[in-house]
């Protein structure tokens, strides 16, 4: 009995599932890192904005952590329903990295 049509079949199913789940979370992590946020009517962007400026775009934070170990600073956004919410990440004043969490929600 040959059982090799199954396996293969099994292999393909596997691989298709895996991929099913893989690539949107890869495609949200590419994402999260590099695209603009908008806050209000102005532009995010990592590696063009400091502290001072995304303070003047978004306002104050809705918490700071400190960075600890030379790991940055983290600002935590929560703008209400419907607009930005997620984290930005500080290395001395500089943005180098925003993780977008999604829309926030009513306090």
């Amino acid at each position: 009995m040959n059982k090799r049509p199954a396996v293969l079949m099994f292999s393909l199913v596997l691989i298709s599932l895996t991929a099913m789940v893989a690539v949107p979370a890869l495609a949200q992590m590419g994402q999260s890192v590099l695209s603009p946020v908008r806050c209000g009517t102005k532009l995010v962007q990592v590696g063009q904005d400091t502290k001072e400026s995304v303070l003047a775009k978004c306002g104050e934070p809705t918490y700071r952590y400190p960075g600890s170990d030379g790991g940055g600073e983290l600002w935590s956004y929560n703008r209400g329903s419907g607009r930005f919410s997620g984290t930005m990440k500080f290395t001395g004043a500089k943005l180098t990295s925003i993780q977008k969490t999604g829309y926030g929600f009513s306090k």
